[in-house]
């Protein structure tokens, strides 16, 4: 009886690793490529914010935008690094699919942010 329950449960461990294999798609060298991808996405819209932030800074500094103008850029900025801290959160969560909609939604907060220099 001994030997049947262990055949069993040997069995049923073993079809747990052919699920576990499911569920790795692609290569070792296509998961680092899309890794790298999301990476790189991910520090340009770092990048981007940062340079919308520092030219909207100066702008209000030099007096370029005063009052409402000064506080609508605010406002943008705060929607904007808001956008950015979601896709840092969809990166280390390494969700897919959120990180695909988190980049775009801030890449239009940072060109929201480079229109109020207009």
């Amino acid at each position: 009886m001994k030997k049947l329950i262990l055949a069993a449960a040997l069995a049923l461990s073993l079809s747990g690793c052919a699920a576990l294999g499911a569920l790795m798609t692609g290569s070792p060298a296509t998961v680092a490529s899309h890794t790298t991808l999301d990476e790189q996405g991910a520090i340009s819209v770092e990048l981007a914010y940062k340079a919308a932030r520092t030219a909207l800074e100066i702008a209000v500094d030099s007096g370029v935008l005063k009052g409402e103008q000064a506080a609508r850029a605010a406002a943008l900025d705060k929607q904007a690094f808001a956008a950015v801290t979601g896709v840092r959160a969809a990166y280390r969560a390494g969700n897919a699919s959120n990180y695909g909609v988190a980049l775009a939604e801030a890449r239009a907060a940072v060109t929201a942010m480079l229109s109020a220099l207009r």
